[in-house]
């Protein structure tokens, strides 16, 4: 199975477009064959069966996960890890805008835990939203916010090896015409700012994928609204910022030096910092767009806190029709019951 033309073709422009001098790739893959949409998938039964177990997986799992937790992460409680409950970087330096990248979905849940038990480093980040005009907090922003897993899987494009950026090999992989694969929605989700400008995420720590560093992507809405459908999602919106989030070098190597991430090591060599253009790209102007983190125990494995500022010019719009690789902004069809579950466990977090 391949990617379709569109997907494939931008992709590599972008992949070119973000990279200076990347280290060798371990893995090899197969040649580019030719790229080409395909249709009358034969395995269409099997991806049935197995998104429909993947959704009762996750509707368990997000219904009794917190109930359960006794990680030092769940002990410790809203209250005692709310470390920036005000903007710390009061700066008003204007955040830069940089590319959405292949894997921006519409439609994702309106939640903060955005885990869905995704292994690795639990990572609760804090963004602070600042007004350009005004240099005050801003409230009421929406913040959308995505990155892929341990071993560099986004969901939506669970089809997509992180290592060739192509589709797996010998599997039972349909490219839609969207450029994904499955209506997953692990490490995905928005939620709003509240009166001081901060926004809470509960995830994972990133892993990476070919030819990109570690990094969270976002964007933010100042004049959101939720959708009355019953599916909470983000509607009625422009975009004013489009923006990615990154990490200090040494705290990357020590995060992949742990489980669900150290794998991933032997097959792909990372990209660093200062060798990715977006990177380079994200950090002008004297912004910064590296997350400041501290440790939520006594170790990196108990979890990390992280913040960041983030200030943006309201009136500006962000035109994203031609921002997705297939030209089109690919919808989320989630799951029954799943904007239900999300928010039992942004509950039980007490959020």
């Amino acid at each position: 199975m391949v990617l379709t033309a569109p997907f494939a073709a931008v992709f590599g422009l972008l992949m070119i477009a973000t990279t200076a001098s990347a280290h060798p790739h371990k893995a090899t893959g197969h040649a580019k064959a030719a790229l080409s949409a395909r249709s009358g998938n034969t395995c269409g039964d099997a991806i049935a069966r197995r998104a429909e177990g993947i959704a009762s997986a996750r509707r368990r799992h997000l219904h009794s996960r917190m109930l359960e937790d006794d990680s030092p992460l769940a002990r410790r409680g809203l209250e005692s890890r709310a470390k920036y409950p005000e903007i710390q970087n009061t700066s008003c330096v204007l955040a830069p805008d940089t590319v959405v990248g292949p894997y921006f979905v519409d439609g994702e849940l309106y939640r903060r835990d955005v885990t869905e038990g995704e292994p690795g480093v639990p990572l609760y980040l804090d963004i602070g939203v600042l007004d350009m005009d005004t240099c005050e907090p801003l409230e009421n922003a929406f913040i959308d916010m995505w990155h892929c897993n341990a071993s560099g899987t986004y969901s939506g494009y669970t089809g997509i090896n992180p290592d060739t950026v192509e589709a797996y090999d010998g599997e039972c992989v349909t490219v839609r015409a969207d450029g994904t694969t499955d209506d997953t929605t692990f490490l995905r989700g928005f939620t709003k700012t509240d009166a001081s400008g901060i926004a809470e995420f509960l995830s994972i720590f990133p892993g990476y994928y070919s030819s990109r560093t570690t990094h969270i992507h976002i964007t933010v809405h100042v004049n959101g609204t939720i959708s009355e459908d019953g599916t909470n999602t983000l509607a009625s919106s422009s975009i004013q910022h489009v923006g990615q989030l990154f990490f200090e070098e040494d705290l990357i190597n020590q995060v992949y030096e742990l489980d669900n991430y150290n794998a991933h090591l032997s097959t792909l060599d990372r990209v660093l910092n200062d060798e990715d253009s977006v990177y380079v790209d994200g950090n002008t102007g004297g912004y910064s767009a590296v997350i400041t983190t501290e440790l939520l125990g006594d170790t990196l494995a108990d979890g990390l806190i992280g913040y960041i500022t983030v200030t943006v010019n309201t009136t500006n719009i962000v035109d994203m029709s031609n921002t997705n690789p297939v030209g089109v902004i690919p919808t989320v069809s989630l799951a029954e019951g799943a904007e239900a579950s999300a928010s039992a466990v942004d509950a039980c977090e007490g959020l």
